[in-house]
């Protein structure tokens, strides 16, 4: 009996969700709205004992391909408080959905220039190790700026 039921009131609440009387489903809501943002990939970042100078060097560089590429989105705050010695904000172009994705178009175009300026791979694997080399600490967090709000 218990059973049975069960059975009848399972049954009754899917045809209650696939005729539409459920009130949730009767108001024909559209679909939402996306929020218009732009989300950024934050580092904070904690250089090694005078490693600074050098870490900014590279950082030069890396502005460098970014204008190459047209892009002018990247902010680099210099701290003159708290335990950060840098912020870096890098805009992320494919917004949130770059958090799933294998790889990152944008970001096989930044090597390759990368690459390209400096005098290849090898030199540019180099210049990457010699940078994390300046980094005693180091933090990611995800952010976003509102649009049209």
């Amino acid at each position: 009996m218990r059973k049975s039921l069960l059975t009848v009131a399972a049954s009754a609440l899917v045809v209650t969700m696939f005729t539409g009387a459920a009130p949730a489903m009767a108001d024909n809501h559209a679909a939402p709205e996306l929020r218009s943002v732009n989300w950024y990939r934050l580092q904070f970042i904690k250089w090694k004992e005078d490693k600074s100078r050098r870490a900014h060097e590279i950082i030069e560089m890396f502005e460098k391909v970014d204008k190459a590429l047209g892009w002018n989105d990247v902010i680099d705050f210099h701290m003159g408080t708290g335990e950060w010695d840098s912020i870096v904000a890098i805009r992320m172009r494919g917004g949130i959905a770059e958090m799933g994705w294998r790889t990152n178009p944008d970001g096989e175009k930044w090597d390759a220039e990368f690459a390209r300026q400096v005098g290849g791979e090898e030199k540019a694997k180099a210049l990457f190790a010699e940078f994390e080399g300046c980094i005693d600490q180091q933090r990611t967090e995800i952010g976003h700026i509102d649009i049209d709000e």
